[in-house]
């Protein structure tokens, strides 16, 4: 079970305040040379103390002079300001900005910083942070602080227990680096769960997550910033990637977005078992694969991936995927050169040893949607020497270069498919879409049947299901 760590909302005050060492020394010169710096004991002021109500915490740091001479710091400064959360007292002057410290040769002043925290409040992002910025000779360096805003549970570079649960108590999980899940240990989430995660977090599954969201309490995971502007926006944190020893990986109801990479599925599958299992699931706003497999076993049922900045799914190195009653979807405008929604292919792994690991590509695509801006959307790469078997039945597909059969409707007409908003991320169907009753009854072995859609809405036809991950209601 993760500690709880109190993500402190401040109501702060940081203090700082100023000492020389009793030996300093008496150096009139000064170093006026751009090359003149500073070293500080830290570069990270760090407010992790554990508060169950209002309390302060303080720490201290020191600056220190290396150079042959004194120098004159032309300027100590908060960068928020006065806006800051953070506030900053010098020799017991409450400011946001104070000039020309004069520091002696190898000497070095102590800044204590204090911060009073109000774990209460939720109207603060998760993690708080400011820097102060000391400018020397015409250049800047920085001692960054942090604090924590809301109550959460706090998860840094962590290998969790083996059997945890993230349960639904109705505080947030914070993945502020990295959490851990070792070989043949199991990381289950309940229904309702967020998991918000900070700026490169990423979460690392050698063993087995089970995520078991539902339609009313869905499990998410995203990105930490509150922020409005922050919204949707991609590339905030590295995403979820099960290694090589993972199998058996669940998710249902789940959404992963505004990652960098939202799923990666790495290296070869072990005999009959997937790696990957999604149900009911939605990949969104990545800033470049929504789904990327390499070597994999990855089986996906009425499930929604769409605004990724490269492909939204891409599997390289062969591998074993059955994607049924899913949609895909691409149209931006933060990517320049995009490539198509789909790429697969089954290029040879060679390992830094010199070793090939050749890998048959077995890949089916039943009663999907495959849609973009561009021409071709699908992306098909056969190297000699492995099978390349691609099976597409009864899907849309927006092609122009490749050939799908008479089994799957083609076209090049953007509104197509009938979405009610693909620009707002709808991507329910519109009366008269030819996706209505344009499906098939899909049998792969190790796929239970299903007669419902990604809103757990009845299909009402099974042998002829809609297209796509909603049926039309």
């Amino acid at each position: 079970m993760i500690r709880i760590r109190q993500f402190l909302y401040l109501f702060p005050l940081i203090g700082i305040l100023i000492f020389s060492g009793p030996g300093c020394k008496k150096n009139d010169g000064l170093d006026t040379s751009p090359s003149a710096y500073l070293t500080f004991s830290t570069t990270l002021v760090e407010f992790d103390t554990v508060f169950a109500s209002t309390g302060s915490s303080t720490h201290n740091f020191t600056v220190h002079n290396p150079n042959k001479q004194a120098v004159n710091i032309s300027d100590i400064r908060l960068q928020g300001g006065i806006s800051s959360p953070f506030r900053v007292n010098i020799n017991g002057n409450p400011t946001t900005d104070f000039p020309n410290v004069r520091l002696a040769a190898g000497d070095s002043i102590f800044i204590f910083a204090e911060v009073t925290i109000n774990p209460t409040n939720a109207n603060l992002p998760f993690i708080v942070t400011d820097t102060i910025l000391f400018v020397l000779n015409g250049h800047t360096q920085k001692v960054a602080l942090q604090a924590y805003g809301q109550n959460a549970h706090f998860i840094n570079n962590r290998i969790l227990g083996c059997d945890t649960t993230f349960h639904n108590d109705g505080i947030p999980i914070v993945l502020y680096d990295t959490a851990y899940v070792n070989p043949k240990c199991t990381l289950t989430i309940d229904a309702g769960v967020t998991i918000y995660c900070h700026h490169n977090a990423v979460f690392l599954i050698d063993g087995t997550m089970i995520s078991n969201g539902t339609k009313a309490q869905p499990v998410i995971f995203r990105q930490d910033r509150l922020e409005q502007s922050y919204e949707n926006q991609p590339g905030q944190w590295f995403g979820i990637r099960f290694l090589d020893s993972s199998i058996n990986n669940t998710l249902t109801h789940t959404i992963t977005e505004e990652a960098t990479a939202g799923i990666e599925v790495d290296s070869f599958p072990y005999a009959g078992q997937a790696k990957l299992s999604l149900s009911k699931c939605i990949i969104k706003n990545c800033s470049s694969e929504g789904l990327i497999c390499f070597g994999a076993s990855v089986n996906a049922t009425n499930s929604l991936i769409y605004a990724s900045g490269m492909y939204n799914v891409y599997c390289a190195l062969g591998g074993t995927y059955n994607f049924i009653n899913c949609t895909f979807d691409i149209i931006n405008d933060f990517v320049a050169n995009r490539v198509p929604s789909i790429h697969l292919d089954n290029e040879v792994y060679k390992s830094t040893a010199g070793v090939l690991s050749p890998l048959d590509l077995k890949a089916n695509f039943y009663n999907c949607i495959i849609w973009g801006d561009l021409a071709d959307e699908v992306d098909l790469q056969k190297y000699t020497g492995d099978a390349f078997d691609t099976t597409f039945r009864h899907n849309i597909i927006k092609a122009k270069k490749l050939k799908f059969g008479s089994l799957n409707q083609v076209s090049q007409n953007q509104y197509y498919p009938g979405f009610v908003n693909e620009a707002g991320g709808d991507y329910h169907l519109i009366a008269g879409s030819p996706a209505i009753n344009g499906g098939t009854l899909a049998v792969i072995p190790g796929i239970p049947p299903f007669n419902d859609d990604l809103d757990d809405v009845h299909r009402p036809n099974p042998i002829t299901p809609d297209i796509g991950c909603y049926t039309y209601h």
